[in-house]
């Protein structure tokens, strides 16, 4: 450290200013160099390029001594955060003292006026330019840390959401930087905002169906009444749902066709979120025969109840005799199957049928079926 302080000391008294407080290096003394060439002394040329010289040689110096100071500093914390925003800044900075220091070198000189409304068009392009690549990694920084604070434990919301976000930001940073940049430069901004706006509303006219669809994938992801995987009913449309993006989302129903649906239907429909049941439900009436009589019909209940109770993939049940039916005595029976796989529910309802036929044959009771009572009548002659 020591050392590199006493070269730059060096350096401080080995330039020298001239009359007019131009820092000459001492090269206004060098006889080779008093001549002219385009109006201006020679030792001007090359004091220009020895400082352009010295700009580079002192950017990475200053960053070697700022990046180890700050290092021993983020050192300290108990967070990487400080140290990634120490790797985005590091070049960045760079670029910002050369170009300071060339300005001020530059500028010291006298040169026409072309030259420096050229440097000084170089100068804010490459400061805005800079600016805003370090602004963009920042937004790269802020979404990742998003990403580790609140989708740390969602990461198919975090692939969706992220990048939408910071391809949005970053769109953002780019048009204020244009906007900044161009306004530095002397051009006419304001009327450009004004054509931008009038062009603005045509493209967000001819844009609305787009933009109410992403707005519907931001209520989706936000609402979550589904995930990919689930199996839902939207409308008409029953399937697994496989994707979500930023315009539709996609279906895949049970006899295997692909439904696309734009977001702001989904977001607008009422969703049956199947996957999410709790359990399935079995609802279904026995019709038993006119003659069967009371006993009959409680030994019936009895063997119902029986059968749903004992099955191990069913938790409850309600079985009970309830309509004097057209042509039969109907009892309601409902039962839950525990699985909420609709696989297993039908091998339970498979099981529970086969036994109810079997239980039901055993005991000699009858099941109705539709039957009509024709009466036909003679007719009384008339004497």
């Amino acid at each position: 450290m020591k050392r590199i302080i006493s070269w730059l000391v060096v350096a401080g008294t080995f330039v020298s200013t001239g009359s007019a407080g131009q820092p000459t290096f001492g090269l206004n003394r060098v006889e080779a160099l008093q001549g002219e060439a385009g109006g201006y002394p020679l030792w001007q040329y090359a004091a220009t390029l020895l400082w352009v010289a010295l700009a580079f040689f002192i950017a990475p110096v200053l960053d070697f001594i700022g990046t180890r100071i700050l290092k021993r500093l983020t050192a300290r914390t108990k967070t990487n955060l400080d140290d990634k925003l120490l790797e985005i800044l590091h070049k960045p900075i760079k670029v910002i003292v050369v170009l300071v220091a060339l300005t001020i070198g530059i500028g010291a000189y006298e040169w026409p006026a072309w030259v420096e409304h050229v440097l000084t068009i170089v100068f804010v392009l490459a400061v805005a330019i800079t600016v805003t690549y370090v602004a963009g990694r920042m937004v790269d920084l802020l979404v990742e840390y998003f990403e580790q604070k609140f989708f740390a434990s969602d990461t198919q919301l975090a692939q969706l959401m992220l990048p939408v976000l910071g391809t949005t930001f970053k769109v953002f940073v780019i048009i204020l930087g244009v906007l900044t940049t161009a306004q530095h430069l002397g051009m006419p901004v304001a009327s450009v905002l004004t054509g931008l706006g009038v062009g603005g509303v045509a493209v967000a006219l001819a844009a609305q169906s787009s933009l109410a669809n992403i707005f519907g994938s931001i209520v989706i992801l936000t609402d979550r009444p589904f995930r990919v995987g689930d199996r839902v009913q939207i409308g008409d449309v029953d399937g697994s749902v496989e994707t979500i993006g930023l315009r539709s989302t996609r279906i895949r129903t049970l006899e295997g066709h692909l439904v696309t649906m734009p977001n702001k239907t989904v977001a607008d429909s009422n969703i049956i979120n199947v996957s999410l049941r709790p359990n399935i439900r079995q609802l279904f009436t026995i019709n038993l025969t006119y003659n069967t009589s009371p006993e009959r019909m409680r030994e019936a209940l009895g063997i119902l109840r029986e059968i749903i109770q004992k099955h191990p993939l069913t938790h409850d049940c309600i079985v009970n005799w309830k309509d004097y039916g057209p042509h039969s005595l109907d009892i309601f029976v409902a039962y839950w199957c525990k699985s909420t796989d609709f696989k297993q529910f039908l091998v339970a309802l498979e099981d529970i049928n086969l036994e109810i036929k079997r239980r039901f044959d055993g005991a000699g009771l009858d099941f109705a079926f539709p039957t009509q009572t024709i009466q036909l009548q003679q007719p009384v002659s008339k004497a």
